[in-house]
């Protein structure tokens, strides 16, 4: 039992999930017993009735990536960082395939691993103070072809390569330029933004969510994701009940009650 176990932990509110990662000494920092804590937690909110799954960190902190006390251990380990790489990308693709639309509220630090969690997830937002960067060079180190693939989805291979070849830091202003994010915000009112965009979430159909999930997942490159699949998704929605009760709601001028 270590003392930081309730690192990762997550609630459901109705129909939303609320993952939380509470390490603020370390910056939300991650070793691999929280990266395994919270693949997880993530096993447990894709079979629960949320609808939205909303990821945050601490004030100042979303996730600051690996964890620096450890990474000495797991240098000295070449089958310990093995593993470690191993689950940090497990749990990042559960995520990414999480059943449920997935949002990222980022304030503060958004580096490395931690860039790679937002990354996963469908809509990201975040206050002025985010700050993000990813810098396996500067240790001699390449990004994986999964994280390097989310992020060229985000922002483009030109950007992407200037952020993956230089280490940079980008602000929160010219992440949203880039698309890095959705929505920007002041501190104050991040979570009222973020509250505003679940409502938003919430008031489209969920089984169409899972669908376009599908269907930008294998346009994103998901190797799990076939053009049958997507296909398929595209031809269920019109034999779908939340699409009778939306064109039910369309033709008598009503919001449709999903």
């Amino acid at each position: 039992m270590h003392a930081d176990d309730d690192v990762i932990s997550w609630a459901l509110d109705g129909t939303v999930a609320r993952i939380n990662i509470s390490r603020a000494a370390k910056r939300n920092a991650l070793a691999t017993r929280h990266w395994a804590a919270l693949e997880q937690a993530l096993d447990e909110v894709a079979t629960s009735p949320a609808r939205i799954t909303v990821l945050t960190g601490v004030t100042g902190a979303f996730c600051a990536g690996a964890d620096i006390d450890e990474l000495g251990e797991l240098l000295a380990t070449p089958a310990a960082f093995a593993a470690n790489n191993a689950q940090v990308q497990r749990t990042q693709l559960k995520l990414q395939r999480l059943p449920q639309t997935t949002l990222a509220i980022i304030n503060g630090a958004c580096v490395g691993g931690g860039l790679g969690l937002a990354l996963a997830c469908d809509l990201r937002v975040a206050s002025s103070q985010a700050r993000f960067a990813i810098t396996p060079a500067k240790l001699g180190l390449v990004y994986s072809p999964d994280d390097s693939r989310r992020l060229v989805n985000a922002v483009g291979m030109s950007r992407a390569r200037e952020m993956l070849l230089t280490g940079c830091l980008v602000d929160a202003t010219t992440a949203l330029e880039w698309g890095l994010i959705h929505q920007l915000s002041t501190e104050d009112e991040l979570e009222t933004h973020a509250a505003a965009r679940v409502a938003q979430l919430l008031a489209t159909s969920s089984q169409a969510q899972r669908g376009i999930k599908t269907v930008l997942g294998h346009l994103g490159g998901d190797p799990e994701l076939s053009l049958a699949q997507a296909e398929q998704a595209f031809h269920a929605s019109f034999a779908s009940s939340d699409f009778a009760e939306g064109a039910a709601a369309f033709l008598e001028k009503r919001k449709p009650r999903f």
